[in-house]
């Protein structure tokens, strides 16, 4: 497979690149905080899948057929495919509503951002591919949303995402360097997260290990980045780092507050538990 990996007199690697040459222009305003996320948090999405399991043993109890229970066992194998169903009522209306927006202004860049958020809760990454880059094409023509600006990095984020869930991994990593190139701040360093993951997916263990440095830089109140950090450096023969990183992750979880740990307990067990494989 060709490198994807550019060097610049900026930084040793594409993402490291980006982030040191946007730094030296100019900053993006930062919006409200409402505009940062793209879904709901692990454990929202944890007490959603409930309602899966709950149908299976609701639909035992009233055909009188425990058998109906394994349902549960199924949805539990396929929940990284199937739609939260608390997002799935909320997100249907929203993108009715959304849609009916976008037929009355083709040209609505918020509309179009926010139901291409919907498309991503609903594990639709293609629907929502398409309409991102259909708001890029607008945005070439744009002068209140020109292309290179904050609005262009919130889109060029969002399409990372997009194709980072659809399988199309080098495009993601595309979009997401392009994001960052504009506003280093975007997403609070999601996306040097979710290009970590796309760089372990292709193998690329020391541009997977800078990225998550970065994203540290932005976010170091996250067990998981540090257990997924450890990883990285074990593949990477970093036996030092790797335990190094697992101790930051057991020290981070200590000065966490209660709300955070709700969402990070699974990640601090995988910490706990990482002299199995260190």
């Amino acid at each position: 497979m060709k490198p994807v990996t550019q060097r610049s007199p900026c930084g040793r690697n594409l993402l490291a690149s980006a982030t040191k040459c946007a730094q030296n222009g100019k900053a993006g305003t930062v919006r409200d905080a409402r505009n940062r996320g793209c879904s709901m948090d692990g454990g929202s999405r944890a007490m959603g899948y409930f309602t899966y399991y709950l149908m299976s043993f609701a639909l035992a109890y009233a055909v009188q057929n425990p058998a109906a229970a394994a349902l549960a066992l199924v949805f539990w194998l396929c929940r990284g495919f199937l739609p939260d169903p608390v997002v799935l009522f909320r997100a249907l209306g929203r993108a009715h509503k959304l849609n009916g927006q976008l037929q009355l202004n083709p040209s609505n860049l918020v509309a179009c951002r926010d139901l291409a958020r919907v498309y991503l809760d609903l594990k639709r990454p293609r629907k929502a591919i398409a309409l991102l880059e259909k708001a890029r094409e607008r945005m070439a023509e744009s002068r209140r949303h020109p292309q290179g600006s904050r609005d262009d990095a919130e889109i060029l984020y969002l399409l990372g995402l997009a194709r980072a869930q659809a399988g199309e991994l080098e495009g993601a990593l595309d979009a997401l360097v392009a994001a960052v190139t504009i506003a280093p701040d975007i997403g609070r360093g999601d996306p040097y997260m979710i290009a970590a993951n796309v760089l372990v997916r292709l193998g690329r263990w020391e541009e997977a290990e800078d990225a998550l440095d970065r994203y540290i830089d932005q976010n170091q109140s996250s067990i998981a980045v540090y257990v997924r950090l450890a990883r990285v450096r074990k593949k990477r023969k970093d036996e030092a780092g790797a335990k190094e990183a697992i101790a930051n992750a057991k020290t981070t979880w200590n000065v966490l507050p209660s709300f955070k740990r709700r969402h990070e307990w699974n990640w601090y067990l995988a910490a706990l538990f990482a002299f199995l494989w260190l």
